[in-house]
């Protein structure tokens, strides 16, 4: 086993798996990976699709907390984050949604060339094949799918957009996409098992010689030798081991952050690359003063609403009800379907239909001014405790807005599951009712685009102690919260009342309180927001790809500014999130990291 290595990739998650496989293509160069957590490749709730949300609230996950949010009543909430290998990849809910031409324009245009949907199309095909039926398309690494429709609850929520006017428009890998749209998963189409960094980019290279892989080894921080006229240059790294040792590994060329939206910048404050007042008074040498480290964080709020079903799972309305209740004949017959035929609940998401819809009424006048007011009115909002320039706040600010006046703009983004997949007030995943037999056909709205933005910093506690200081500031801008009490009146009043939808449901099941109709008052739509809304699962910004002097962490080829050979490679580096699930666009950052550092070799 090596042990002096050129590359040190702190995080064998989502991207840092794709770097450690790109890399060590060339047989040349050592490359380590440094995982917290543990290898779960073989673990059925890894593997099972439908087995996913297991995973949150164990140990392979984070479980981190947000401080209380204003915004939200002074609810805190619970951010599930991957740890163990293959990061979130490992732990999500597996939907390949692809990135949209707008957003990555977006990118390029802070002043990133290269990012712009042009540059990065070639290396986001380098990251899946894709199957659906007996056509197989591209030639990736990951196995991307669209399932074969084993309800009718699929088709109907489609044709319920159709018949609203937000049937699908062009390919869902157009960049253009609007309406209503079947997505694929990251399932192998096949095995039916989960697809992902760990199997498809790790298994495949792992036996290479100049490829060493540590799990259970936790990063403290970089070791920096100050005294190069180019900036810090990193040496290596000091690590904590599983008994509690800590440790120090050489690094020759670089060592790279994909450690997610929260490590990659909590290991930049701990080897002093932050605010330099911040760190300071954390006791922390400041090797690199940098107030945005850490800035910038972001994720898409969500409201669900959980309808119970007129249907009792007959006539291809089956719902995963009875299997989430532990009903022993629905288990053996949904794991016999699975084992034996590769179908059946447990080979899917169960949620694959989504929605990308524009703001709510933008097609008629009335929408149009109410539009028009809400945009007057939050005008010139300034973010309270947010580190944010001028020049990114008018930047983003003119994304949101051609978003929400395009009549094809998608402002809202709905989902749907066949079953019970209620939030409570933590953002917890709350367990399905266990007395009864109802059925249950749950709906979610996210705001796409929101402007409101957080942070995550390292704290002390009294005893000492560092520890992250999450608070996503959700809806505290106000343009955020009145889009999407929009969106829950969409979804309550329209939607949920359309057909062929309307006749397979009856009333709210949750959140409790809410009778059905209660959108039609605006007020009482912006109250259930403030009431009940979340935080998908869907972080990014903290250290974001821009000029350093409109707010950047990295530069436009994600190296840290003022290090030399320190790079950040993961969601952190997104300036704006994608409109919807950010896995898919995580792989293309990494597939384009890994051309630009082999371009240095």
């Amino acid at each position: 086993m090596a042990t002096e290595f050129d590359f040190i990739i702190v995080g064998g998650g989502t991207a840092g798996l794709v770097l450690a496989a790109r890399l060590s293509e060339d047989p040349h160069v050592q490359v380590l990976v440094a995982e917290a957590g543990e290898d779960l490749r073989a673990d059925l709730r890894v593997n099972v699709p439908a087995m996913w949300p297991q995973l949150q609230g164990t140990d392979a996950d984070w479980q981190l907390k947000t401080v209380a949010q204003e915004a939200l009543g002074n609810r805190e909430l619970v951010f599930p984050q991957g740890h163990l290998l293959g990061g979130s990849a490992a732990l999500n809910g597996m939907n390949f949604v692809p990135p949209a031409r707008e957003e990555l324009d977006g990118w390029a245009a802070l002043g990133n060339p290269g990012w712009d949907w042009e540059g990065f199309s070639k290396y986001f095909k380098k990251t899946y094949t894709l199957t659906t039926g007996s056509k197989t398309e591209n030639d990736g690494v990951l196995q991307v799918n669209i399932p074969e429709e084993e309800t009718k609850w699929p088709q109907v929520f489609r044709d319920t957009f159709g018949g609203l006017g937000f049937a699908a428009h062009n390919d869902p890998f157009s960049g253009d996409i609007h309406g209503a749209v079947t997505y694929p998963d990251a399932i192998h189409p096949v095995t039916k098992t989960r697809s992902f960094s760990g199997n498809a980019y790790l298994t495949p290279a792992e036996s290479r010689p100049n490829l060493t892989v540590w799990t259970g080894v936790l990063v403290d921080k970089i070791l920096f030798d100050q005294a190069s006229p180019d900036g810090a240059v990193a040496t290596g790294v000091q690590y904590t081991t599983k008994d509690g040792k800590t440790q120090t590994i050489p690094a020759r060329k670089e060592v790279i952050l994909s450690a997610g939206t929260f490590y990659s910048p909590r290991v930049l404050e701990q080897s002093g690359i932050g605010d330099a007042e911040r760190l300071q008074r954390l006791g922390i040498r400041v090797v690199v003063n940098n107030p945005f480290v850490g800035e910038n964080l972001q994720t898409h709020p969500m409201c669900v609403i959980a309808f119970e079903t007129v249907d009792d799972g007959a006539d291809g309305f089956e719902t995963i009800d009875p299997i989430a209740r532990q009903n022993p004949a629905a288990l053996g017959a949904a794991m016999e379907a699975y084992t034996s035929k590769q179908r059946g609940p447990f080979s899917q998401t169960n949620s694959n239909v989504m929605a990308h819809i524009p703001f709510p009424g933008i097609h008629t006048d009335s929408g149009k001014q109410d539009l028009e007011q809400i945009l007057k009115s939050s005008a010139g909002t300034a973010l309270s405790g947010v580190k944010i320039t001028p020049d990114f706040t008018e930047a983003h600010e003119a994304l949101v807005r051609s978003v929400l006046t395009s009549p094809t703009g998608a402002s809202g983004y709905y989902l749907h599951f066949p079953g019970w997949a209620f939030y409570g007030p933590t953002g917890a995943l709350v367990p399905i009712p266990a007395d009864g037999h109802e059925r249950y056909f749950t709906i979610a709205v996210l705001l796409t685009h929101p402007l409101s933005r957080g942070s995550s910093h390292l704290t002390s506690t009294p005893e000492g102690e560092l520890r992250l200081a999450i608070d996503p500031s959700l809806l505290s801008h106000p343009l955020d919260a009145e889009v999407l009490a929009r969106h829950v009146r969409f979804l309550e009043s329209t939607l949920a009342t359309a057909a062929p939808l309307a006749g397979r449901l009856k009333g709210h099941a949750a959140p409790p309180g809410w009778p059905r109709g209660f959108s039609a008052d605006l007020d009482d739509a912006r109250r259930f927001v403030r009431e009940n809304a979340v935080a998908a699962m869907h972080y990014a910004g903290t250290c974001s790809m821009m000029p350093r002097e409109k707010g950047g962490v990295v530069d436009s080829c994600l190296r840290v500014y003022g290090a030399s050979n320190v790079r950040v490679v993961d969601a952190s580096v997104m300036p704006f999130v994608t409109r919807a699930n950010p896995m898919a666009t995580v792989y293309g950052i990494a597939e384009k990291a890994a051309d630009i550092i082999k371009a240095g070799l």
